[in-house]
């Protein structure tokens, strides 16, 4: 875990394990919960980071109520998971628990997805800052899709999202589901990206951010 005051769910995924004997690179990627809560502290331990994106994934009604304070940096981007216009259609009675929930994200909120994690691949050299409100759930699902592209199994995926129960429960059963949904309805993360929009070159540079 990091210390940036006073986020309450930070950590940098740097170290995780991937399947071919490899690891995930340090200040590479940082998941977040809001940083509209940082103190000075935080805010200069966070810049002290290395922050070259910060990837809010917040929405509209969020950052009106607690604009972040890279706002007006160019470091910056406001890129929601959430497809407001999607959720109008959405089926609460057909998502009753997380998982299903996360599912029915995955169709209808693609390319918002996809737009995120293009962000992580086109950012500066240093460290990308992935954050929504909680750092749970819409963070969950962005990290550990970058993190499977990486090449991290699903085990330590599922492990990575649970790091977050002290915020609030976070199953890794729930991330497990989730990553199998998508190898069964779209053969896997990588080709589920690519059928929404994300060149197959891309997929394949995110890979390579992330790792040593």
């Amino acid at each position: 875990m990091l210390h940036w005051p006073d986020c309450r769910n930070v950590r940098d995924v740097g170290g995780l394990p991937t399947t071919d004997g490899g690891r995930i690179r340090e200040g590479a990627l940082v998941r977040a919960d809001d940083l509209a809560h940082l103190t000075d502290e935080g805010l200069a331990a966070c810049r002290a980071a290395g922050v070259s994106r910060v990837i809010d994934l917040r929405g509209s009604v969020e950052i009106a109520q607690l604009p972040g304070p890279f706002a007006d940096d160019p470091a910056y981007r406001w890129l929601p998971l959430i497809d407001e216009e999607a959720e109008r259609l959405r089926d609460l009675a057909a998502e009753t628990t997380t998982l299903a929930t996360y599912c029915g994200s995955v169709g209808r909120n693609a390319r918002n997805i996809v737009a995120g994690l293009r962000a992580v691949v086109d950012a500066p050299p240093g460290t990308v800052v992935v954050h929504c409100s909680a750092g749970r759930d819409r963070t969950g699902m962005l990290v550990g899709f970058a993190l499977t592209v990486a090449g991290v199994a699903a085990q330590h995926v599922a492990a990575d999202y649970a790091a977050s129960t002290a915020v609030d429960a976070c199953e890794p059963e729930t991330m497990l589901g989730l990553l199998e949904y998508v190898t069964d309805r779209y053969g896997g993360v990588a080709p589920y990206l690519i059928r929404h929009g994300m060149p197959a070159a891309e997929v394949g540079a995110l890979r390579n951010r992330l790792r040593r």
